[in-house]
């Protein structure tokens, strides 16, 4: 018959929680020319024109309220780093933006 059927699964790792959430400091908003909300294969994204050329993106935060075309302010907004446990940290871990 059956050995423990849980042998040889794979076990996936819990949810993400929020380990760190900071603004944008100085040399990071320095660094962007604009910031505007986009469009993206999973909900939506951050793209920042940067000013020494070619952009960028950072995902949203599904809890933004901020909607396709809206301006991101980042002298308010912040940016959230996501942990889960069971994920290496050094690929797993995210980040997203949300609005002040």
């Amino acid at each position: 018959m059956f050995e423990n059927i849980f042998n040889g699964r794979k076990v996936y790792a819990n949810g993400y929680e929020e380990v760190e959430s900071r603004n944008f400091n100085a040399e990071e908003q320095a660094a962007v020319a604009s910031a505007t909300v986009v469009t993206s294969n999973y909900g939506t994204s951050c793209c920042f024109m940067m000013k020494g050329g070619g952009k960028t993106y950072i995902p949203m935060s599904r809890d933004s309220k901020l909607s396709v075309g809206d301006k991101v302010d980042l002298s308010t907004a912040k940016i959230i780093h996501l942990h889960r446990d069971g994920g290496d940290p050094e690929t797993d871990d995210i980040l997203r933006v949300i609005e002040g």
